[in-house]
């Protein structure tokens, strides 16, 4: 008892010294632990670009509508998130460059903006996409209210630079030049010519009290009206042609002469005043019916979607948890597959079977694949019947977006337990595959976010091709890719001969 006990420090101590021998006659191990995920952290740092995205816009309006090409023209101060790519009045036809990719968003410019604006409703923008990610449609939906809200901060700024915000301040004194343009007849009637002086002088300051309140508050719905085709007289234009006419009338009674027997023609002129000022207020009240809310921000957009459904957030990252899931499963599988049989010495056997490098290398393939598809149908399970994630695309492209994602998976793990010596390298390559996986093939950050040149180790992953296919089956319901897939199964192809040469060589020493 007492031996042992004395003897167990030893024992422990030389199985230290194992364990740290082993890893130090292993330096790539070594490097690989320490320096591989070092790097991939790094070329993520390098390549992850935290910009905002560029959305290429295509608009839809009418032809030689000049209120469209202003609304462009606001704009332009977004256009690092909006790329102009041009104007068509056909929506159908922008709408079928959305589904083809070939454009990013479709913005409907409102027809008839000024209508509904008079009518106290907001004129609509409407705006189209084509995304599933619901973090990017909510970006969408809050680039809509920005687009909107700086047309209208530039609409306010164009209008308010014509005179002061009061619109209201024309009350009294329109009430007042009312009084005094009868005031103003009644004795030009009577031919009282002094005082329809003094009325004549009460009434100009009223109207020059007007013109600072009435012509004003008029440039807000005037400015607008300058942006629009329509070729009518509008009520601001209305307004202010009714309020140039009372000052001309005004000042043409400035000279009344006294001691005249017939003062018909000037009174007839003060009549004029009274009915242009009556017509004024009319025009006015109209006016005044629009809420301020409107008129401060006539327009607002809203926003629609071309896919065929809407998913959930854990219907979006569904398909990309899946394709990880297999791709490091089948990947882990064909890792230890070979390097085990090494380790063992039934590699030995076989290599003095009549078992050639092709039988062998197909045989795991086929029983991997089936283990793999198992796997696969059991997650399904999981997924579609358990979470209510949806499957659009039919069972056969879904399948067969499993076969090319599982057959390319394990020829990288069959590379990686050819070139491993022992389980934990062929453990870690492996992880590092994992690692690479989850930073670069979209799972996490779109690819639009990484540089283009880091983009690169994105598409020798599978399980890059994989989310993006089993988007396309699962969510928008279509067949999948033929170029994705086709590559898919290419890098697959290439796996496969290249698992093969390191195997024919590996069995054919000695």
């Amino acid at each position: 008892m007492l031996r042992n006990i004395l003897i167990a420090p030893v024992r422990v101590s030389a199985f230290l010294g194992k364990e740290i021998y082993e890893i130090l006659r292993e330096p790539r191990l070594v490097l690989t632990l320490i320096l591989g995920p070092f790097l991939i952290l790094l070329l993520f740092g390098i390549g992850f670009r935290n910009q905002s995205r560029q959305y290429r816009t295509l608009f839809v309006a009418p032809e030689g509508d000049s209120l469209s090409q202003q609304i462009q023209a606001f704009g332009a101060s977004l256009d690092s998130q909006i790329l102009f790519v041009g104007v068509t009045p056909d929506e159908v036809a922008a709408k079928e460059q959305l589904r083809r990719n070939e454009v990013d968003l479709v913005i409907v410019i409102p027809t008839q903006a000024l209508e509904s604006i008079r009518n106290n409703q907001q004129a609509v923008f409407t705006l189209y996409h084509n995304e599933l990610d619901p973090l990017q449609v909510g970006y969408i939906q809050y680039l809509g209210g920005v687009y909107a809200e700086e047309i209208n901060r530039h609409m306010l700024q164009r209008v308010t630079a014509y005179g002061q915000s009061e619109a209201v301040a024309h009350q009294d004194d329109l009430g007042a030049a009312r009084t005094n343009a009868t005031a103003l007849r009644v004795a030009l009637e009577q031919g009282d010519s002094a005082a329809a002086r003094q009325h004549q002088q009460e009434l100009e300051s009223n109207v020059s009290g007007l013109e600072l309140g009435v012509g004003a508050g008029m440039t807000i719905l005037s400015g607008l009206d300058q942006t629009s085709t329509e070729g009518q007289s509008t009520d601001p234009e209305a307004i202010l042609a009714q309020l140039s006419d009372v000052r001309q009338n005004t000042n043409a009674l400035g000279q009344i002469e006294d001691n005249r027997s017939d003062y018909t023609v000037e009174a007839q002129t003060a009549a004029k005043i009274e009915s242009d000022l009556t017509t004024l207020d009319t025009l006015l009240g109209d006016f005044k019916r629009i809420e301020p809310g409107v008129l401060v921000s006539p327009f607002r957009s809203e926003t629609y979607t071309v896919a065929s459904v809407q998913p959930r957030v854990i219907d979006f990252y569904a398909p990309g948890v899946l394709a990880l899931l297999l791709q490091h499963l089948a990947i882990t599988f064909g890792a230890l597959s070979i390097v085990r049989e090494r380790q063992l010495g039934t590699l030995e056997l076989f290599r003095v079977s009549p078992v050639s490098a092709t039988e062998m290398l197909i045989g795991k393939y086929l029983s991997y694949l089936l283990f793999g598809v198992i796997l696969a149908g059991i997650l399904t399970v999981m997924l579609h019947w358990m979470l209510g994630v949806p499957v659009l695309g039919g069972w056969l492209n879904y399948g067969a977006v499993i076969l090319g994602l599982l057959f390319t998976s394990l020829g990288i793990g069959f590379v990686i337990s050819l070139i491993s010596r022992t389980d934990s390298q062929a453990v870690q390559y492996a992880m590092i595959v994992l690692l690479a996986s989850v930073f670069f093939s979209g799972f996490i950050t779109t690819l639009r976010s990484l540089w283009e040149p880091v983009r690169v180790i994105s598409w020798l992953l599978p399980v890059t091709y994989g989310i993006q296919l089993f988007q396309s089956v699962m969510l928008r319901g279509s067949l999948p890719e033929p170029a994705l897939l086709g590559s898919l199964v290419l890098i697959g192809l290439v796996l496969f001969v290249w698992a093969w040469l390191l195997l024919h060589r590996l069995m054919a020493r000695r």
